[in-house]
């Protein structure tokens, strides 16, 4: 990156951050980079553009945080609930992630962008279970696809929580998360 588009870069992942993607706008992005409106167009085309990139930026930030954070090789029926809580806490503790929930233009725009599509968690569910494999704990039936897909469905309906009947998400989740692991692992 360029010094004055890292600059932008970083500009906008703050204010993202402390003002959402809705009161942020290019002019303060620029006032805090100390650039040029013209400046922050040679680089973006919007202030879509920079978020975007600022989204898929946090995602990766948080996901490696909480990898971090683990011990990969614990039993995955207390591994995954584990991550999976935390990573809703970090999701829900950051305005730039927060606003894939409440704002369907950018959820759709998100949809849409190929470098954005694969969320923070449906990533982190891909490396537990490439690790999982490697350490024999999947069931022989059960191939890699048909395990994906499995996760893949929950992932909709993460994504489609706004649609569901009123009650306790978190205990959903952990509920469909933890018949996929008795259907996916062998038994210890």
């Amino acid at each position: 990156m360029q010094e004055k588009q890292q600059r932008l870069f970083d500009a906008a992942q703050d204010i993202f951050q402390e003002l959402g993607f809705k009161k942020t706008n290019i002019a303060k992005i620029t006032q805090r980079a100390g650039v040029a409106v013209g400046t922050f167009y040679r680089f973006y085309n919007s202030k879509e553009e920079i978020f975007l990139e600022v989204y898929q930026t946090e995602n990766e930030r948080i996901k490696q945080a909480v990898l971090e954070d683990n011990d990969l090789t614990e039993d995955p029926h207390v591994l995954l609930p584990k991550i999976m809580k935390e990573l809703m806490q970090k999701a829900t503790n950051s305005l730039v992630l927060q606003a894939w929930y409440v704002n369907p233009k950018l959820k759709q725009l998100i949809a849409d962008d190929p470098a954005t599509q694969e969320d923070y968690l449906y990533s982190t569910l891909l490396q537990l279970i490439e690790q999982w494999q490697k350490r024999d704990l999947i069931q022989n039936d059960m191939t890699i696809d048909r395990v994906r897909q499995l996760f893949e469905a929950v992932m909709v309906i993460d994504n489609h929580q706004d649609e569901l009947p009123v009650g306790d998400f978190e205990q959903l989740m952990n509920d469909l998360i933890e018949g996929i692991l008795q259907r996916i692992l062998k038994e210890p």
